[in-house]
């Protein structure tokens, strides 16, 4: 897929993809001819400040797992990483003082360590269910969530041990010809091919103490961390980019309230509306023409079906994408798909 302004802007922290040059090795793969090709600088790999293309890391950790021939690969990632080689995120989960703290710390920085993921966080009977996604134009992205994951089950066990047994973890990802393998890096309690990914941590280890934690350490880094969020935007321009940028990182949810919206820029739904609406905008304008543009490009450019597509795009039912579709290119999505090959 063509790199667009969209996936370039999505980046992460470096060093939270440090190890795979060391597990690629240990199949006999030199990631350097790779990088090379995907426009990274693999020492830049080692750096916990500098951030490099999601999508980039993404395709490669999915060529790393074709050449090794290990539908495994991003999970055993961990084995190699080296605790605290992201930076002030990765030492704000080693010291977080409880469970609750990590969780706390996770729901916090996740969009500042991810910046392209949709992340929410919901109280439920079971226990507190973070869930996460990405833009749909992250197509190959199934082994950096298994990567990403196991990282975070591993920082967990450091506090409680046998009884990270008891999160419930949720996969986009299809299911592995060999499960056991990812049941063991990351829990029995574990479900494939989900509507988005996503960790229940039980409500009995929220208190648990976190032998290493250090809550001065902790504080620092929560600090360090939220120093490096991005700025509000200071022009009306620029912030209905910035609306349009959060509207596309949650595009794959069914509904994007205004409520919520208008409290994620800390403002009035009033405000918000009559902001958009000056600039001669909406939030169902802006919703509308994203889709429009990704469709376009996930049917020409991606080997998803429509209906993975019609999914990733919020859609409830493929006959709601194809009647779009067809409002705004006057054709079918298979006909407009059929047209890359022209």
């Amino acid at each position: 897929m063509t790199n667009s302004p969209e996936l370039e802007g999505m980046t992460i922290i470096a060093g939270v993809a440090s190890a795979v040059a060391e597990h690629a090795a240990s199949y006999g793969i030199d990631i350097k001819p790779i990088c090379e090709a995907l426009g990274i600088d693999p020492e830049m790999l080692q750096s916990m400040t500098a951030r490099v293309s999601l999508d980039k890391i993404c395709r490669l950790l999915e060529a790393c797992a074709l050449l090794s021939g290990d539908e495994a690969f991003g999970l055993k990632c961990v084995d190699a990483y080296e605790r605290g080689a992201s930076g002030p995120f990765g030492y704000g989960l080693i010291v977080a003082p409880t469970v609750r703290d990590l969780v706390d710390f996770l729901e916090a920085h996740v969009p500042g360590a991810t910046s392209s993921s949709y992340f929410v966080r919901e109280e439920t009977e079971k226990g507190v269910v973070l869930r996460l996604t990405f833009s749909p134009l992250v197509v190959k992205r199934d082994q950096y969530v298994d990567m990403a994951t196991t990282m975070v089950m591993a920082r967990l066990r450091d506090i409680v041990g046998e009884r990270a047994a008891l999160v419930e973890i949720e996969l986009e990802r299809p299911k592995p010809r060999n499960p056991a393998i990812f049941q063991r890096y990351l829990s029995n309690r574990l479900t494939f091919s989900s509507r988005i990914n996503s960790v229940c941590f039980p409500h009995e280890i929220m208190g648990v103490v976190n032998p290493r934690g250090d809550q001065r350490l902790f504080t620092l880094m929560d600090m360090q961390c939220r120093s490096l969020h991005p700025s509000k935007p200071a022009s009306q321009e620029e912030f209905v980019t910035e609306v349009r940028d959060y509207l596309h990182l949650r595009i794959a949810e069914p509904e994007l309230s205004l409520t919520e919206t208008a409290k994620h820029f800390d403002l009035s739904e009033r405000t918000l509306q009559r902001r958009l609406s000056e600039q001669g905008t909406s939030l169902n304008d802006i919703r509308d023409a994203i889709r429009r543009d990704m469709s376009l490009t996930l049917l020409k450019e991606s080997d998803l079906s429509i209906a993975e597509i019609c999914y990733r795009l919020g859609y409830s039912a493929p006959s709601a994408f194809s009647r779009s579709v067809t409002r705004w290119f006057g054709t079918s999505p298979r006909a407009v798909r059929n047209r890359k090959a022209r």
